[in-house]
């Protein structure tokens, strides 16, 4: 028995339908939680506190899973490390051909502030010996605060574009998070002008498996 089958199990007790219609887009959904990175014995907890219903979807899942993530449940970012997407073409073995799979646009569950620090790190070359985790982690959580204000992109988007800007500028040594900010005035027209395109093209909104 799969876990989509288990919540089938769970709530009803067998699967109840004729088709495998329902079944199909709750395994769509457990999937989508295995790529976001969820653990199984977590996907159980998902499964027992679901309610009832004819097939799981993104609202159902709970609010736990964002907890201490600094992403949000239904919100739609523009950085491309949270995204979830297909991979590329998937053999057919029935036909031996390769099979282009469909396109959706996902978000991921969880980027804590660790990871945040991670990938500021990893973009900025830190030197182990320089890194200060506490120290940092404070000014983060002060850009955090600092970014709420701007209306367009979410405060991680921005601070995470800023990032990308300071390494692509090869600014050498950086001392601290707030050195990042030196970029700010550029990210924000680049970011708002990105915001503006994809509303009037419909491109900034999660598209679902």
């Amino acid at each position: 028995m799969n876990l989509a089958e288990m919540y089938y199990h769970q709530a009803y007790g067998c699967y109840p339908f004729k088709t495998e219609g329902p079944l199909l887009k709750t395994q769509k959904i457990i999937q989508h939680l295995k790529d976001a990175g969820i653990s199984d014995s977590e996907i159980l907890r998902v499964i027992e506190e679901a309610p009832r219903a004819k097939y799981l979807t993104p609202e159902l899942l709970p609010e736990w899973l964002w907890e201490e993530s600094l992403l949000e449940k239904g919100v739609f970012y523009f950085h491309k490390e949270f995204h979830i997407k297909p991979g590329g073409p998937k053999l057919d073995p029935k036909t031996g051909r390769a099979r282009k799979q469909p396109f959706y646009l996902e978000m991921k569950i969880r980027f804590t502030l660790d990871d945040l620090l991670d990938y500021y790190y990893r973009k900025a070359g830190v030197e182990e010996e320089l890194k200060n985790p506490q120290r940092e982690k404070g000014a983060f959580k002060n850009l955090l605060q600092r970014y709420r204000k701007i209306s367009f992109v979410e405060p991680i988007d921005f601070i995470m574009a800023l990032i990308d800007q300071h390494a692509e500028n090869d600014y050498g040594y950086i001392a601290s998070p707030f050195d990042i900010t030196r970029d700010e005035a550029d990210v924000y027209r680049c970011l708002k002008q990105k915001a503006q395109e994809a509303e009037l093209a419909g491109a900034n909104r999660i598209i679902w498996r």
